[in-house]
């Protein structure tokens, strides 16, 4: 009968091979940590270049492509004339856009949500927020989408009767909104298109009907 010879592993085997995972999981961290640095500032190099204004403008311009005729309602008041209301020395814009997903209010829901878009020139921040209730009792409360910092200067103008005016044409709709701000030091533009639909002419001035 022929009697084998087994042997486990040596204490300093176990510790060699303790060492071992030990070495591999630090290099994995760093790893990890090292390629998570990367990311960070790869969004931070891409936040300073001009793909933060894009983006910006581009949140805007979706939401303004969305507006549809409805008067927001505040302290129990009109807030201005019509659908798009140019406010507070023209530092904000509010209209009523329909977005993509449904939102639960109390005992009912809708798509549409009240936005403004305000620039802040002492802190040199413009601003775009969102509210969920269009008829506030009390004070619209607002829930900021995104931020744009260093905005230096900005200006307004409206397509209207193929021409741009300064000013909202009263009881109706521009074709167009331009925005004109400086970032960083540098001049831009935006250009919206504001939805043919909703460029109503009221009733009883000429040319009745949709323009």
């Amino acid at each position: 009968m022929k009697i084998r010879n087994e042997r486990g592993f040596t204490l300093i085997e176990v510790m060699v091979a303790l060492a071992i995972m030990a070495a591999l999981a630090v290099a994995l961290t760093l790893l990890v940590s090292q390629v998570l640095d990367a990311r960070s500032q790869l969004s931070e190099a891409r936040q300073e270049g001009a793909e933060k204004l894009v983006d910006f403008l581009t949140r805007v311009d979706r939401q303004l492509s969305q507006l549809v005729v409805r008067r927001p309602h505040e302290l129990g008041q009109g807030l201005g004339d019509g659908s798009l209301l140019l406010m507070n020395d023209a530092r904000e814009l509010y209209w009523v856009s329909a977005g993509q997903w449904v939102l639960p209010l109390q005992d009912y829901s809708t798509r549409l949500r009240l936005w403004r878009l305000q620039w802040d020139d002492e802190e040199e921040q413009l601003t775009l927020a969102a509210s969920g209730l269009l008829d506030a009792a009390e004070e619209h409360s607002w829930t900021p989408v995104d931020r744009l910092q260093q905005v230096t200067d900005l200006n307004w103008a409206f397509y209207h009767q193929q021409s741009w005016q300064t000013t909202l044409p009263g009881g109706q709709l521009p074709a167009a909104v331009r925005l004109s701000l400086t970032w960083k030091g540098e001049d831009y533009q935006r250009l919206m298109l504001l939805p043919e639909a909703i460029r109503i002419t009221p009733a009883g001035s000429s040319g009745g009907g949709n323009d």
